[in-house]
């Protein structure tokens, strides 16, 4: 914009927290000190969505998986929230096999794309 309006300032060090805070629908949760003792031991999944903008592929939504252990993070495009089933199931599942090591703990914000009681019984 300053290319177009010279009497616009930019500060590039500039975070509008108000912005921020009034795009989030839900509350964010208490800080915690504690961490999972192993890797795959506690997943922390979330589909968010739908964007504003689609992706050039048409994708409007991500699914993301944090291990609490590793802070290592996977994001994934979608089209829609029904792939969601699908890519907790091959993530699980490959993850186990390749590390002969079982996810313990899933923590999800109990959206319905995440009914799957089925798979989390299978899995305990």
């Amino acid at each position: 914009m300053q290319r177009y309006y010279t009497f616009v300032n930019v500060n590039n060090i500039f975070v509008c927290l108000v912005c921020h805070q009034a795009k989030q629908r839900k509350l964010p949760f208490p800080l915690s000190s504690s961490h999972a003792l192993d890797a795959l031991d506690l997943l922390h999944i979330d589909v968010w969505s739908p964007c504003s903008t689609t992706s050039m592929h048409g994708h409007r939504y991500f699914f993301t998986i944090v291990d609490d252990h590793t802070c290592y993070t996977w994001v994934f495009p979608m089209n829609n929230k029904f792939e969601t089933r699908n890519i907790i199931t091959k993530f699980i599942l490959q993850f186990e096999n390749q590390f002969q090591h079982h996810v313990k703990v899933v923590h999800i914000d109990d959206g319905n794309e995440f009914l799957m009681k089925d798979f989390f019984l299978l899995k305990a």
